[in-house]
């Protein structure tokens, strides 16, 4: 077992988008993570090395929030994934970068046929 080390941990707002983009892709009916083109109207598939494009941490209230948009795979129960996405999510920052208070919005911009 690893020996406890006093002192404090602080964490970037890219090192939370990183782990919780690379949780949400663990998620059984997430395709991926998606990013809006509001001039458009578009929604983009976003490759694996930009993951953080479709997502934002930010703090409110003292607590971190992660906003994550998704696209989903058809016919799979949104709220079912959605529910076990910000679990993943919730429990990989919990785990790895030790925050415990932590708000995990989905937002589904999509669907699509795999």
């Amino acid at each position: 077992m690893a020996a406890m080390i006093p002192g404090s941990l602080r964490v970037s707002n890219d090192v939370i988008a990183d782990l919780a983009g690379d949780a949400a892709l663990e998620c059984y009916g997430v395709v991926g993570m998606a990013e809006t083109d509001e001039e458009r109207g578009v929604v983009h598939l976003l490759p694996r090395f930009r993951l953080r494009k479709g997502i934002e941490v930010s703090l409110e209230d003292g607590r971190i929030v992660v906003d994550l948009r998704v696209i989903l795979e058809q016919g799979v129960n949104m709220a079912q994934v959605a529910a076990n996405l910000e679990s993943t999510v919730k429990f990989i920052l919990n785990q790895i970068a030790e925050l415990h208070d932590v708000e995990v919005r989905v937002h589904v911009v999509g669907m699509r046929n795999n």
